[in-house]
């Protein structure tokens, strides 16, 4: 069973991570175990930290697996709330997330239609393939703060009480 973690944590984004990439690609990008970035992601094991070198090398891996780099992504968003916490600027403004999955659709729907054109004469110019990467850079984004709007509505998972023994 998955712990929960808070969404957008450094410690979610390395089991995202962890379930893109396979245990090879692991110790290709690291030279270190499957199971050391696992004790890592762990929530309940404050003894193992996830090193900068090691996120840096395993979000490369992510990308060259065609994905989003996951641990920058949760390190964004984790840095991001900090700043806010401290008084700073707060970059994401929590939105209804049912208000905003109507952004993600019509988002998505933009996607579609820029690749529906792009195709339509079978000829895809770098122009047509530079709108449709903005396009769905857009819809990313979008998915991105909906991921915060929930975390904002979340209630936090609850803490065991530490017995006095």
């Amino acid at each position: 069973m998955t712990k929960p973690r808070d969404i957008c944590s450094i410690r979610a984004g390395l089991h995202r991570a962890l379930g893109i990439l396979n245990e090879d690609r692991i110790a290709a990008a690291t030279g270190k175990s499957a199971s050391l970035f696992r004790k890592c992601a762990d929530p309940d094991n404050p003894r193992h930290r996830l090193q900068a070198e090691d996120a840096l090398a395993l979000d490369a891996a992510c990308v060259v697996a065609g994905e989003r780099p996951q641990i920058f992504e949760a390190y964004r968003q984790a840095l991001d709330a900090r700043v806010a916490a401290l008084g700073g600027p707060r970059p994401h403004r929590p939105v209804d997330p049912h208000v905003r999955m109507v952004e993600v659709v019509r988002d998505l729907g933009a996607v579609a239609a820029a690749i529906g054109s792009a195709l339509a004469d079978r000829n895809v110019t770098p122009e047509d393939a530079q709108h449709c990467s903005g396009q769905i850079d857009r819809t990313l984004d979008a998915l991105a703060r909906l991921k915060l709007d929930l975390r904002d509505v979340a209630a936090p998972p609850p803490r065991l009480a530490a017995t006095g023994d």
